[in-house]
């Protein structure tokens, strides 16, 4: 018997990867898709100008979109791919998922990021950017303490190098207790800090199942209490022959190539994702899971007819 794991869909707001929108209609009903199909979590990324297409392109905002998926579904959990902190006040960001965690009895994940794409940032003008990546990891381990803070204790106050809180409340608290699931994103070695101290969940994207084990092993000589779970998150080009599994992995870089200062190849895309028939997704999962990983996320390609096959043919072998 296969080991369990939990997976969950990326929904598609920003209208790539092959997506027919970028419309609330579109995302609604891959989230409801999703959940039918029995799906553990939907995932919305965060971002307030198109970070893979051109950056006019629509996209939804992140929370109101959120928000209103886990209005319309009842069972599936929530999740941001990842939360930019560099947008918002901690303070707001707890506030907010402690009343979304009310509103859907309990359903929100917390993934936070330090955000990378800076045209939008600096498009916007929040202050709270920095091109240095160091303060941004900075920003998010104060952030993470407040959020923390605020869903734990009657009262909190807190004296940081970038934020300052005095007497502040937060109620009524998260229906997840102590607070909701913290899934930290990335595992660079500043990252890795931020998990060891405040993470339940390594939220890693998609590498070698040799590389997510040697990363594991070191998280857990480092930090052995209290116990934590691993999630990868990997583009699903599965079910499909060769040739159109290379125009998809092309697809999917081409639309990365100009936002990253080391752009995914095509190569990059074969090799580290769910490709494939059934039985080498089946094999790549296996691998994930003797490595560690509890969780899998994973980006459709296209997104309708990958989060049915993933539905139907891959995630009840898990079950």
């Amino acid at each position: 018997m296969a080991a369990k794991v939990k997976f969950g869909i990326r929904l598609n707001i920003q209208g790539e990867m092959g997506a027919k929108s970028s419309g609330f209609d579109y995302t609604l009903d891959m989230a409801r898709l999703a959940e039918d199909l029995g799906f553990d979590s939907v995932w919305i990324p965060d971002h307030v100008e198109n970070a893979h297409l051109d950056r006019s392109k629509p996209i939804l905002e992140f929370w109101t979109t959120l928000t209103a998926v886990g209005a319309m579904t009842k069972r599936i959990r929530l999740g941001g791919h990842a939360m930019n902190n560099t947008f918002r006040h901690p303070g707001l960001t707890a506030k907010i998922a402690c009343t979304l965690d009310q509103i859907t009895g309990g359903r929100v994940i917390l993934a936070p990021g330090s955000g990378w794409f800076a045209a939008e940032s600096k498009a916007y003008g929040f202050n709270s950017w920095s091109d240095d990546g160091l303060v941004r990891i900075g920003r998010l381990n104060e952030s993470l303490h407040v959020m923390r803070g605020l869903m734990t204790e009657d009262v909190f106050s807190f004296e940081g190098e970038y934020f300052r809180l005095k007497d502040a409340y937060c109620n009524p608290k998260p229906v997840q207790k102590p607070y909701p699931p913290i899934w930290i994103a990335g595992d660079s070695p500043p990252t890795q800090n931020l998990m060891a101290e405040h993470g339940d969940v390594w939220f890693m994207y998609s590498k070698a199942p040799t590389k997510v084990a040697e990363l594991v092993a070191g998280m857990r000589k480092r930090r052995k209490d209290p116990p934590f779970q691993v999630a990868v998150s990997a583009v699903g080009l599965a079910d499909k022959g060769k040739a159109e599994t290379f125009e998809w992995a092309q697809i999917y870089a081409d639309e990365r190539k100009h936002r990253f200062p080391i752009p995914p190849t095509v190569d990059d895309v074969l090799k580290s994702n769910l490709t494939g028939d059934k039985t080498e997704v089946r094999d790549r999962i296996d691998a994930w899971v003797e490595a560690g990983v509890d969780h899998v996320v994973i980006q459709p390609m296209p997104p309708m007819e990958g989060t049915r096959f993933f539905g139907e043919k891959i995630i009840h072998r898990y079950a």
